[in-house]
């Protein structure tokens, strides 16, 4: 079958064969456009390149104003374990404790972690506590005594003597654990038995009874501020 000679039904100056430009620019078109036709225009060629760049734009300052943006420094850290506490107990501690140091919202902020359970996940929470205190991350640690009993021979606490003014110190005395610390190969050290720990069994947060065991706090070596350790713990004696 040949079609090579066949005509067609379009004209010879039809829009399909005609190649040659109008000799405007695409600028020169749209302001010639009017009504409908102009919005149409617009939609087509532009609105979707420019809500493209509208949207990179976003995300570079977003991203800009994340990183160089100050964060508030967190002048508290409370690791709590195994449950000592549940959520929403965890949430209306930090809230008060805020409000009683009168704390700079805007620079500052409190960490109150949960996220410790010795008891069921050692091997995750002790690499995850061990690296945080190592870097004088935490401030205060709150946990069952079975707990503290594992760690406080590592000298993973501070002595209080250390931590607490003399005031303070004497003050809590009847609430103090004693306990003595390991040397490398893990034998206890003679006469190295001091305050690691402090009893909060019958505080606002800890009434008698809650668990099984006490519950204790301590204070991580590392942590240089023991000023809000303190304000800490007279919160929880108040």
């Amino acid at each position: 079958m040949q079609i090579g000679n066949k005509k067609t039904t379009l004209k010879d100056n039809a829009a399909l064969y005609t190649h040659e430009s109008d000799g405007l620019t695409e600028k020169e078109k749209f302001k010639s456009l009017h009504g409908r036709k102009k919005w149409i225009q617009f939609r087509d060629y532009y609105l979707l390149k420019i809500i493209a760049v509208v949207c990179v734009l976003a995300f570079v300052v977003s991203l800009l104003v994340t990183v160089f943006s100050p964060k508030p420094e967190i002048v508290f850290y409370a690791a709590i374990s195994d449950y000592v506490l549940d959520y929403t107990e965890v949430e209306e501690m930090q809230k008060e404790f805020e409000e009683y140091i009168t704390l700079d919202t805007e620079n500052e902020e409190t960490m109150f972690d949960s996220s410790f359970f010795f008891l069921s996940d050692e091997m995750a929470s002790m690499q995850k506590y061990a690296v945080y205190v190592a870097v004088g991350q935490i401030s205060v640690s709150v946990m069952p005594q079975s707990v503290y009993d594992k760690l406080v021979v590592n000298r993973y606490f501070k002595p209080l003597s250390e931590a607490l003014s003399t005031d303070l110190y004497l003050k809590l005395s009847d609430r103090f654990v004693m306990s003595a610390t390991a040397d490398e190969d893990g034998n206890l050290i003679p006469d190295s038995e001091k305050a690691y720990g402090i009893c909060l069994d019958g505080t606002r947060f800890f009434p008698e009874g809650k668990l099984s065991e006490p519950v204790i706090l301590t204070i991580c070596p590392a942590w240089e501020n023991n000023e809000i350790c303190s304000d800490y713990i007279e919160f929880l004696l108040k």
